[in-house]
């Protein structure tokens, strides 16, 4: 035991030594290369700046362009990053940008009278039953105008305007399950009922039994309704349910001409709806 504790004072005696040499000693060329390589590779931010010639001075050429290169290396991924990350957020108004326009141009297409507005808060507990646009009644808004949004070139009923405040309004959306539309079903024409179901499909009700309702037929908005706008686009049938013996109408599941998950932009359709119309209507669900 004493000759392993010997042996190891020694060793720290004769390190010691070394040490204050080292310090004593002008250092030789290759042992400060030594001492800066290790340096860089553990602490490089020393050697960021500009001004380090103090950490390098008395090194080799070859080893001040390696750590100059080294340098550069860093800088140039740091400006790739940079770089990439505004290649994607440029990408991302490119394709707004091209979503707008379409709208834009659309709208000029359109037989309503209206106003863009963005939809600006979506409460997830209510997914499928509202959410609010950035226009209000400042902008000309008012209750139970009719909101529609646009999917694949086409002008597609999303919902209504259900309250208003001065500068951003709250919409009712088709697919909640208190709101309800008057509807046409092609070719005939005939009239029935679709309504929310609180989830992304629309259930259509009272189809007279006669209708040839198929599997892909568009729904419209009737001209028989109040609060939509007649001729448009409610959805489409997804599938036809056969009528049951006690009742003397069929039901249908319809997909809405527009996702409400995805909308970004919506057009209110100004109606000016007559008070006394409205509260007709109102007296007659008492």
């Amino acid at each position: 035991m004493s000759r392993e504790k010997d042996a190891a004072n020694y060793a720290v005696v004769f390190f010691a030594a070394i040490s204050v040499l080292l310090l004593l000693f002008p250092v030789s060329k290759i042992a400060h290369t030594v001492r800066i390589a290790a340096s860089y590779s553990l602490y490089p931010s020393l050697h960021y700046g500009a001004s380090y010639s103090h950490y390098i001075r008395n090194v080799p050429d070859n080893f001040v362009k390696l750590l100059e290169t080294d340098q550069e290396n860093r800088g140039l991924k740091e400006k790739v990053k940079e770089l990439e990350v505004r290649l994607q957020s440029a990408s991302t108004l490119e394709a707004e940008n091209a979503r707008l326009a379409a709208e834009m141009s659309l709208s000029r297409t359109l037989p309503w009278t209206g106003a863009w507005a963005r939809v600006i808060n979506k409460t997830p507990a209510d997914w499928y039953g509202s959410f609010f646009i950035d226009r209000g009644s400042e902008s000309g808004i008012a209750v139970n105008d009719a909101v529609l949004g646009i999917e694949g070139g086409r002008a597609g009923l999303a919902g209504r305007i259900f309250e208003v405040y001065p500068k951003f309004s709250k919409v009712l959306l088709l697919t909640n399950s208190a709101a309800s539309a008057v509807c046409a079903l092609a070719p005939d024409g005939l009239e029935a009922l679709v309504e929310g179901k609180g989830t992304w499909m629309l259930k259509l009700n009272y189809v007279p039994e006669e209708a040839a309702l198929a599997e892909g037929a568009e729904v419209l908005t009737s001209p028989g309704g109040l609060l939509f706008p007649a001729g448009v686009l409610v959805g489409r049938v997804r599938k036809v349910y056969q009528r049951e013996s006690f009742m003397n109408f069929i039901t249908a599941d319809i997909v809405p001409a527009v996702n409400v998950n995805t909308l970004k932009e919506v057009f209110v359709v100004r109606r000016n709806l007559p008070e006394e119309l409205l509260g007709a209507r109102q007296a007659e669900k008492k």
